[in-house]
């Protein structure tokens, strides 16, 4: 593949993953700022991907959304990962039993994905609709994967720093580190307002055969609601927890995060 080939087909993935639940709908400015290329090239690289349904224009607005062959490729990657699948009856418990929202979430770089997720009956606004991602080191999805990585890895992931999200969350390395270390000691995670002001999350890690992280499983609610029955919500994710992890050990040959995010 040539040079050119190979730089066409990188900056046409970056315009798919311009698309998010919080920005469904692009104009071609928009799309060209976002991947950093002239119009010109986002309009040719779009006609190519909206040719084969990846892309679709609204001619009403002039603007731009994901086609319905990357519904197909999402539901053939669900399909082949089978062990979200059997998490659906933990999560569901988890939620019937804390009232709250339910999520499995694996990392990569320094954010949290989240794989599967259980809503509860209260509407929240929790930014944790599957696909999404959210910065790892303010959420107890990605504080309860952190803490079992090397501190050397750590360093790594946030050589570039931390990023402030709301006044209560972590800003320097050190307090990241310490609060890992804490984190390891009990055997979960707790996020009171570091991502969301008012929302409180609690999360715990989910690992593999050879007792390696790979995912996490949390919940999440308002503090006003969390709080009160908190010492209910970390036994009851403490034992989803376990029972995701003897599930995995059980029936998983191989899981790890690349398997997710190969």
């Amino acid at each position: 593949m040539s040079r050119t080939s190979n730089s066409s087909l990188t900056n046409a993935l970056h315009i798919l993953k311009c698309f998010t639940i919080d920005q469904p709908e692009l104009t071609l400015s928009e799309i060209a700022e976002l991947v950093g290329v002239s119009k010109s090239t986002a309009c040719r690289l779009i006609q190519t991907l909206e040719s084969e349904g990846f892309i679709y224009q609204n001619l009403i607005f002039n603007t731009y959304s994901l086609g319905s062959s990357v519904l197909s490729l999402t539901n053939t990657v669900i399909d082949q990962i089978a062990i979200l699948k059997e998490t659906t009856y933990f999560l569901k418990q988890l939620t019937i039993l804390t009232g709250e929202s339910s999520h499995i979430a694996i990392l990569d770089k320094k954010d949290v994905i989240y794989l599967k997720k259980e809503d509860s009956q209260h509407r929240v606004q929790l930014l944790s609709h599957i696909g999404r991602r959210n910065p790892a080191h303010c959420t107890a999805s990605g504080q309860a994967i952190l803490a079992y990585l090397k501190p050397a890895t750590i360093e790594k992931i946030f050589e570039n720093g931390l990023v402030p999200v709301t006044k209560k969350t972590i800003t320097n390395l050190p307090q990241l580190q310490q609060t890992l270390t804490t984190i390891r000691q009990k055997g979960y995670a707790v996020s009171k307002g570091e991502f969301i002001e008012n929302i409180m999350s609690v999360g715990a890690p989910i690992f593999n055969k050879q007792n390696q992280v790979f995912a996490s499983v949390s919940v999440a609610g308002p503090q006003s609601r969390m709080l009160p029955n908190l010492h209910k919500v970390i036994e009851n994710i403490s034992l989803t927890s376990n029972h995701l992890t003897k599930y995995v050990k059980d029936h998983v040959k191989d899981v790890n995060i690349e398997t997710f995010i190969r």
